[in-house]
C-alpha cells in the first residue's frame, strides 16, 4: 500500500473521542510520520492555531456548538494557506458540500467506510502536496517563527535582556507593576 513519505503535521478538529482515534489510525496509514494534534471545540481550535501551524486541518462537519464552515473561517483567519479537509459521518444537505468547497474546503469525504478512508484521501493529499509545495514552505517558515518566538519569550522571561537569570519573585513584581 502506498503512503506519503514526507512528515506531515495535522490538526484534527473532532468532538468525539472515538472518531478522533479512528482518524488517527487512518492518518498513520496515510503518512509515514504524521504528527497529529487534536482540538475538540472552537476555543481549543483557536488556541491550537495560535501556537501550532499544521500542514492540514481535518474536521468533522457537525461539531459541538459550531461546524465545518466555522473551522474554515477560523483557519483562514490564522493562515489561509492551510488546507481544510472536511470528513463527516453523514451530510443531510448535499448543497452543504458545494458551499464548503466554495468557502475554501480543499476536500470532502464521508467517514464510511472508515477502514478505507486513507485510500480515498491519498489522491487528494498527493494533489495538495504538489500544488501547495510553495505554500507548505511558507507554513514551515511561519512554524519556525512561532517556535522561535516561544523560545525567545521563555528565555527573556527567565533571563531578561542582559542574559542574567532573574529571581522569580522580582520578575513577578516587575510584571505586576510595569504593566
Amino acid at each position: 500500500m502506498e503512503t506519503i513519505e514526507k512528515k506531515l503535521i495535522f490538526l484534527v478538529v473532532e468532538d468525539m473521542v472515538s472518531d478522533s482515534v479512528l482518524l488517527q489510525r487512518q492518518l498513520t496509514k496515510l503518512c509515514k510520520e504524521p504528527e497529529i494534534r487534536f482540538a475538540d471545540g472552537k476555543l481549543s481550535l483557536i488556541n491550537a492555531l495560535k501556537s501550532y501551524v499544521p500542514d492540514f486541518i481535518l474536521c468533522d462537519f457537525n461539531l459541538n456548538g459550531f461546524d465545518a464552515f466555522d473551522v474554515i473561517e477560523i483557519g483562514k483567519e490564522y493562515n489561509p494557506l492551510i488546507p481544510v479537509i472536511v470528513i463527516t459521518g453523514n451530510l443531510k444537505n448535499e448543497r452543504d458540500e458545494a458551499r464548503l468547497m466554495e468557502q475554501g474546503a480543499a476536500g470532502f469525504f464521508l467517514k464510511d467506510p472508515m477502514d478505507k478512508l486513507h485510500e480515498r484521501m491519498l489522491p487528494l493529499f498527493h494533489k495538495l502536496l504538489k500544488e501547495k509545495e510553495a505554500h507548505l514552505e511558507s507554513i514551515e517558515k511561519k512554524r519556525l517563527e512561532i517556535n522561535n518566538y516561544q523560545k525567545n519569550s521563555d528565555y527573556f522571561r527567565e533571563y531578561g535582556k542582559k542574559g542574567k537569570k532573574k529571581s522569580g519573585f522580582i520578575n513577578y513584581l516587575k510584571r505586576i507593576f510595569l504593566r
